[in-house]
């Protein structure tokens, strides 16, 4: 199991040089549908190689992204080599279960290699860009649950982000709302974009606030 050490990562990539396009960067797919594709675009004038890997994902409570290996989806082709400016479509097969009752989160990574290739040259090469994609697999009517409490212990006053339902769901720009018997406040300070998988659970510490607020409340933008 690997831990990536950003905290709620949505997606990411090393985008400042990276030389090639992915899309889209996130996908969902109802079990029925089996497989999606992306489409992979060198956008260079030299021959480039790239490797696709796959990897299942869920949060820890401190907001740590914990990746695995999996065999519940599969890409193909997984080693491609492009002429300068060409396309390509990428298929994603799922080959998991079919009868679950929660989304299952994977990531699929794009992997530019060294970039002036030529067929005889794709053994040995070495990553320099990636693209960290999201896919998902969503079981039918699937629906998030988002809750949020306060807690005071011996790490201070954290608020408390759990995610009941069966599919993720993403805080983005959002606001809390925090209430006690005499009143209301929102919290001033900088909120993270969070990707609330399903059925997950995170702790975030909240700086300058009085034991006395009970209750909190999020508020999408």
């Amino acid at each position: 199991m690997i831990q990536i050490a950003a905290l709620f990562i949505l997606f990411f990539a090393n985008i400042s040089y990276a030389n090639f396009n992915i899309s889209p960067l996130s996908q969902s797919i109802d079990i029925k549908e089996k497989s999606a594709s992306y489409t992979l675009e060198n956008l260079t004038n030299r021959k480039a190689a790239y490797e696709v890997d796959v990897a299942s994902r869920s949060l820890s409570e401190s907001g740590e992204e914990l990746r695995g290996a999996t065999k519940d989806i599969r890409v193909f082709p997984s080693k491609i080599i492009l002429e300068p400016q060409q396309k390509k479509r990428i298929k994603v097969i799922y080959l998991g279960k079919k009868n679950i009752s929660k989304e299952k989160s994977f990531r699929v990574v794009f992997k530019q290699l060294d970039r002036n290739v030529s067929e005889d040259d794709q053994e040995g090469l070495n990553a320099k860009f990636n693209f960290h994609t999201a896919f998902y697999i969503t079981p039918k009517n699937a629906e998030p649950e988002l809750t949020a409490t306060v807690s005071n212990g011996p790490k201070g006053t954290q608020l408390a982000l759990q995610n009941r339902g069966n599919k993720h769901i993403i805080l983005d720009d959002w606001k809390l709302k925090l209430s006690s018997e005499n009143g209301s406040i929102f919290y001033d300070k900088p909120l993270p974009d969070i990707n609330m998988l399903a059925e997950t659970q995170v702790f975030l510490p909240l700086q300058s606030i009085g034991k006395q607020y009970q209750q909190a409340e999020v508020i999408l933008n």
